[in-house]
């Protein structure tokens, strides 16, 4: 068989047996000068070789960005729990591809605009000043790790955001857990839980820190913090007292939970009382649920004090009191 061989490589292979036999007088110099030339015959016949396969592309074509793509690239770490904590505990979180936004105002982003998930709409709040609300977090690592939240920033599991229905993004809130007090401030920058009985669902490290990441939820207040979102008009509102929050019983019964909380209303109706009373779910083993009746936020200490008395009275003397901000 014929084998063909390029002009360049043959002129490369002579020239350097010339070179081996004239510099043996000085190994140094004949190793220099052969490293030299044969370095020049290289960068010939590299560029031989581009003149045979053609000219480089000055404008080489960039893959197209394909939005349903749902994994995305990013230099965020791995995916992985640590060791005894339950991926099935992780919340069933929708991704934005999930989510129709409507025709935007010209004024607000467009993930700050009014957006419809599985057919209801949902208005996002012009401002979060003055926002408090009590309800049932969750969280989401693993299975969206990786993936672009609902404002174009990719999400780190291990990092602490949140995501929530209609504040703003970004907002900046504090996440009280009432089963053992624990806080912890983190960014919104992405929407969701959409479950009627969820207020916030919280990153794989924020529900970590806040003690319930071997759970799927827990019960807490979510405040945003004004004096960070708004600094001039905030300052005033971050010296306002704590706000107080009382637990007056748990049950395994939902009925049961339900039957204090109308006793603990009707009492305080008969004081002249106003305090918010709800019940809200705890999950202190995988499956395992406990209802807890919850009175607040109560914002002055005289209130306070008539509640807690109420609840002596009724035979509730050991109620739980957490302070959330």
């Amino acid at each position: 068989m014929l084998k063909v061989v390029r002009s360049t490589s043959v002129s490369a292979l002579m020239l350097g047996m010339l070179l081996l036999m004239g510099c043996q007088s000085d190994p140094r110099q004949m190793a220099e000068g052969l490293f030299e030339r044969i370095t020049d015959t290289q960068n010939i016949s590299a560029s031989a070789d581009k003149d045979v396969q053609g000219p480089e592309d000055e404008n080489p074509v960039e893959p197209p960005n394909d939005p349903t793509v749902e994994i995305q690239e990013s230099t965020v770490g791995p995916a992985t729990l640590p060791e005894g904590e339950v991926i099935g505990q992780e919340s069933e979180h929708v991704s934005s591809e999930a989510m129709t936004y409507r025709v935007n105002d010209g004024v607000r982003e467009p993930w700050n605009s009014p957006y419809e998930v599985f057919g209801d709409r949902y208005e996002v709040n012009r401002d979060s000043q003055g926002y408090v609300e009590v309800g049932i977090a969750s969280w989401y690592g693993p299975k969206f790790h990786g993936r672009k939240t609902s404002n174009g920033e990719v999400f780190d599991m291990q990092g602490l955001s949140a995501a929530h229905k209609t504040l703003p993004i970004p907002t900046m809130v504090r996440v009280t857990n009432l089963d053992n007090g624990r806080k912890i401030d983190v960014r919104i920058n992405d929407r969701g839980p959409f479950h009627d009985d969820r207020i916030i669902d919280l990153s794989f490290a924020a529900a970590k820190a806040l003690g319930f990441s071997k759970q799927g939820t827990a019960p807490v207040v979510v405040e945003a913090l004004d004096a960070v979102n708004y600094p001039v008009e905030g300052k005033v509102k971050s010296e306002t007292p704590p706000k107080v929050y009382i637990q007056a019983g748990a049950f395994q019964s939902l009925s049961s939970a339900n039957n204090l909380k109308r006793n603990i209303e009707a009492n305080f109706m008969l004081q002249r009382l106003k305090a918010p009373v709800r019940v809200l779910q705890s999950e202190f083993e995988t499956d395992s649920i406990l209802h807890k009746v919850w009175i607040g936020p109560i914002k002055q200490t005289k209130t306070e004090d008539t509640v807690t008395a109420i609840l002596v009275q009724m035979g509730l003397n050991k109620p739980v009191k957490v302070v959330a901000n």
